[in-house]
């Protein structure tokens, strides 16, 4: 059976010709490709007629482009004549160039090649029936802290005799599925038997992975969300980034795989929800009532969540930043709460404004006039908009966080703020700075839980 996937690749909106050598030869539309998918590596061969600098140009306007755009510029189709019936179609859409290499060297049957990296692909197979509406979403190595709550150890399935049967037990109360949607769900381990006869050592391997089954009526979008949100859900828990590197759909009318390059250079952070006064593992968090407000509020959570774990990498400084851009996004429930909220209705409002732009207009040199009529706008929103202490105060309100009890002023939070953002790097203590974000990291952690439905937290005021 052939390593690879023939395709059919079409650049269709881009016009190769004035990239790189100079050449009038016509460029065709379409190049017949290889698709690789091993060794943690997706590469496109991508094949051409030697004189038409195809390689060269590709290279030269692969540069001027944004690189996370970069599947979203081909057509793409499988080969006619590919001999592996099962395959639909291959989705490259999403994918993101990572590299690209061209040589002198590179020639096969005649035909110049240039190489292509990229970090994802999904597949579209015919359906296999005796798996349908269920799902495997395999983690990254990152992944095994999700699953290795829920198992205890690989041992014999019985101690008395020596049959060569081994089990590996769930840990008590993990055996169960979480509902979410129109799923359920349950982390696992995948097993992986290996085994040589000249050698005297037997290996099982474990792979990580979420388990889903579906309701009949779910569709490939709502697959790929619901997985989506146990990752945000784990990413947060565990502090740290966690990916799926490969996903397999199995829907009645198709299977889908989606295989994403798994990162294997990550910055390390362990995590739990203790800062939040929260003793649970993983176990219990997904036996609390997240899902309804999780599903509500994914797009900001997921944002928010991202911030967080971001926050955990960088310098004092930029976390403080981050960690105060999260209480912005969070903490605000519609668009007015950073206004103040006026007796006047919109039109009554409206009027008052003009009135009062004309009323000083009138006082103003008649050559100023129009400069101060310009910058109206911008001194409308500063008169209409709350003090960032007050919007910093309401945000922490709305979300139970008794600001009276806080050790640290929230006027001391902001004037921090300012210090940094305005470049004032000598106004800042960095003893105060230290302990601002030890609060920050407490509070903003609290409010994301506020936007999953938990309300089980209690905000450590103590400050060591």
């Amino acid at each position: 059976m052939s390593d690879y996937h023939c395709l059919d690749i079409e650049f269709p909106n881009i016009d190769f010709t004035p990239y790189s050598v100079d050449s009038k030869t016509e460029i065709s539309k379409i190049h017949h490709a290889h698709l690789y998918t091993k060794d943690n590596k997706i590469t496109l061969k991508i094949f051409y007629d030697d004189h038409t600098f195809f390689g060269e140009k590709l290279m030269d306007w692969s540069r001027k482009i944004d690189c996370g755009k970069f599947g979203s510029f081909l057509k793409v189709e499988v080969t006619k004549n590919y001999t592996n019936e099962r395959l639909q179609r291959v989705d490259l859409s999403e994918a993101r160039l990572i590299g690209a290499k061209n040589s002198t060297a590179n020639y096969e049957n005649g035909k110049k090649y240039i190489i292509i990296e990229i970090d994802t692909v999904k597949f579209y197979w015919d359906p296999i029936e005796d798996k349908q509406n269920t799902a495997e979403f395999y983690l990254d190595e990152k992944g095994f802290r999700v699953v290795e709550a829920f198992y205890s150890f690989l041992s014999p399935k019985s101690w008395f005799k020596n049959d060569g049967n081994f089990k590996i037990g769930r840990m008590t109360n993990s055996s169960q599925y979480y509902n979410l949607g129109k799923s359920k769900f349950r982390p696992e381990y995948n097993f992986i038997p290996k085994d040589n006869r000249k050698e005297s050592i037997a290996t099982i391997t474990k792979e990580p992975k979420i388990q889903f089954k579906y309701k009949k009526e779910i569709n490939e979008v709502e697959a790929i969300f619901y997985g989506d949100i146990i990752l945000m859900l784990a990413s947060f828990y565990y502090h740290i980034k966690i990916d799926y590197f490969i996903r397999k759909i199995y829907l009645p009318k198709e299977t889908i795989t989606i295989k994403n390059i798994e990162k294997k250079d990550y910055f390390d952070t362990k995590g739990n929800l203790w800062g939040f006064g929260i003793n649970w593992d993983f176990n219990e968090l997904l036996q609390s009532s997240w899902q309804k407000e999780t599903l509500t509020n994914f797009n900001l959570l997921s944002k928010a969540v991202t911030l967080f774990n971001q926050s955990l990498l960088v310098d004092n400084s930029s976390a403080f930043l981050i960690r105060y851009n999260i209480i912005e996004i969070c903490g605000k429930t519609c668009e007015n709460d950073s206004t103040w909220n006026f007796t006047l209705k919109d039109g009554e409002l409206d009027n008052f404004f003009t009135n009062m732009r004309e009323s000083i207009s009138n006082i103003i040199e008649s050559k100023e006039q129009d400069h101060f009529n310009k910058k109206w706008n911008s001194i409308e929103n500063i008169i209409k908009s709350k003090s960032l202490r007050k919007q910093l105060e309401d945000s922490l309100t709305k979300n139970g966080i008794n600001i009276e009890t806080l050790p640290i002023r929230t006027s001391k939070i902001v004037q921090l703020r300012n210090n940094i953002t305005h470049g004032s790097l000598d106004k800042v203590n960095i003893e105060d700075l230290r302990k601002i974000n030890i609060l920050l990291y407490r509070i903003s952690g609290i409010l994301i839980l506020n936007l999953m439905g938990i309300k089980d937290w209690k905000l450590d005021t103590e400050i060591k």
